[in-house]
């Protein structure tokens, strides 16, 4: 766990809500893409202070939302906004945590920038994944635009995103049958199927 980026989250959890722009309408259209089935168990990988759990709540139904964040304060605004019904809250590490359950999909909404090592969170991630299911990182930004944030502030200066297709390629890599990859000015979505390949329109 990078203390120093759980101490930069935990330090802004209380105002964070306050300086995002919630694009929902951005939001729920990216998410739209994923076919994720209704009533499934989501993980939401670096949740902060729970920005998709309505969107999720709304687009799939899911019996249960797993929400991880290594910053426990911003864990608990999502509480506070969202309390514990159908949400399971877990303070730790996507890279290393030990899920005792498997997931019908695993996303990482503005997040996977700040993983060190991008593609032993995706093996680690895909382990838990059933058969079936839908991986995705999204961002309702482009790249350039996460970059030029994130130089701000030394803690996340190197916390970058890859390609959409360098990407794509670590998905396949592990198991992941890709179906979108978005790379634009100003959003960012890479998706993909773990096991049987079927075709998306």
């Amino acid at each position: 766990m990078r203390e120093e980026l759980r101490v930069f989250f935990n330090e802004r959890a209380d105002i964070w809500d306050d300086i995002q722009e919630i694009q929902a309408e951005k939001i729920e259209r990216l998410l739209s893409y994923l076919p994720i089935a209704k009533g499934g168990v989501i993980l939401d990988v670096g949740s902060g202070t729970g920005v998709l759990i309505p969107f999720l709540r709304k687009l799939f139904m899911p019996s249960l939302i797993v929400e991880i964040d290594i910053a426990e304060n911003m864990l608990a605004v999502a509480r506070r906004k969202f309390g514990s019904d159908g949400i399971l809250y877990i303070w730790g590490d996507a890279e290393s945590y030990e899920f005792d359950r498997s997931f019908d999909a695993i996303i990482c909404y503005s997040s996977f920038p700040h993983f060190e090592n991008k593609e032993g969170l995706i093996s680690h991630l895909v382990s838990f994944l059933k058969e079936g299911g839908i991986f995705a990182v999204v961002h309702s930004s482009g790249r350039d635009t996460i970059h030029r944030i994130h130089a701000l502030n030394e803690v996340t200066k190197n916390d970058l995103l890859p390609a959409g297709d360098e990407l794509a390629k670590m998905f396949e890599k592990r198991g992941l049958e890709v179906f979108k990859v978005i790379d634009t000015e100003d959003e960012y979505v890479v998706a993909g199927l773990k096991g049987a390949k079927v075709k998306f329109i």
